[in-house]
């Protein structure tokens, strides 16, 4: 094979005789070195792809199934007026314009008449309060009859054309401010010694649009000192039955409160008051 090349090599060029000693080394260095074997270059290459694979695997069998990861850690939920005022008092308090509080009611109404059936119906009413949390800007809140009705037992539903005295709207707080700042001002008066009046008279303080979160918790830690008061899974009842809140455990905010008729029996046991609140921070407001 050797003598072929080198006749091969001397018909494709002239070899010049100074050239014949170093092209006999390159020709015993071409035959000496042993050939290599391209199987073992292919199961190296393929070695190397089956380990980006399964490393590849890896990477997918660790990744968490949801990439959408939790903002926060979660919360423990309260369990007693003391762990919700906490919550209250550890809430982010986001960098919003307002805090919106929407308010749903239903109210007991019966309108008397002395010519003719009394008439009454259990009638839906909004309320939403609309407070910058900049000083100096108006507060807005906007009250209506949804028209929305429930009859009532024993009497005749109330004409579909009334109008609702101021007198018949729900009162929930005890303060009207037109600017902010604004402080509700049963805030400053002391709970009723009376252990059945307890949350009647905390229900302004902790309904209020005004109401700080350090308020109201605050209001949770004197009603909790209360003898009489009552924590059942996030729903506080007093000694007289009459006012209930139900708390969100969650987030330490009132969602519910309840007025019952002080005669249960009277009107079929139906709530004279039943509210279901909303809060929420928002940039923008109805204008």
């Amino acid at each position: 094979m050797r003598d072929a090349l080198d006749d091969d090599l001397a018909e494709l060029y002239a070899v010049r005789g100074a050239d014949d000693v170093r092209l006999a080394r390159l020709r015993e260095q071409l035959f000496a070195e042993a050939p290599v074997r391209r199987s073992r270059r292919w199961v190296g290459a393929a070695a190397a792809a089956l380990a980006v694979v399964m490393i590849t695997g890896l990477v997918v069998l660790l990744r968490p199934e949801s990439r959408d990861a939790p903002a926060t850690l979660p919360v423990k939920p309260a369990e007693s007026l003391a762990e919700a005022a906490t919550l209250l008092e550890t809430a982010e308090k986001p960098a919003a314009k307002y805090r919106h509080v929407k308010y749903t009611i239903w109210q007991t109404i019966v309108h008397d008449h002395d010519d003719r059936a009394d008439r009454g119906s259990v009638v839906e009413f909004e309320i939403d309060a609309w407070v910058p949390t900049a000083g100096g800007e108006l507060i807005n809140i906007f009250r209506r009859a949804t028209g929305q009705r429930q009859p009532l037992a024993g009497y005749p539903p109330l004409e579909p054309e009334v109008e609702f005295a101021d007198s018949e709207m729900p009162k929930l707080w005890s303060t009207w401010c037109a600017v902010t700042p604004c402080t509700e001002s049963s805030l400053s008066l002391p709970l009723p010694v009376d252990p059945a009046r307890k949350l009647e008279g905390a229900s302004a303080r902790v309904l209020s649009p005004y109401t700080t979160n350090e308020q109201k918790a605050a209001t949770y830690r004197e009603l909790a000192d209360s003898p009489g008061v009552h924590w059942d899974n996030g729903t506080v009842t007093d000694a007289g039955g009459v006012f209930s809140f139900r708390i969100d455990p969650t987030t330490g905010q009132v969602v519910e409160f309840v007025q019952q008729q002080a005669n249960r029996n009277s009107l079929g046991g139906v709530p004279q008051l039943s509210v279901s609140v909303s809060w929420e921070w928002s940039d923008q407001r109805p204008s």
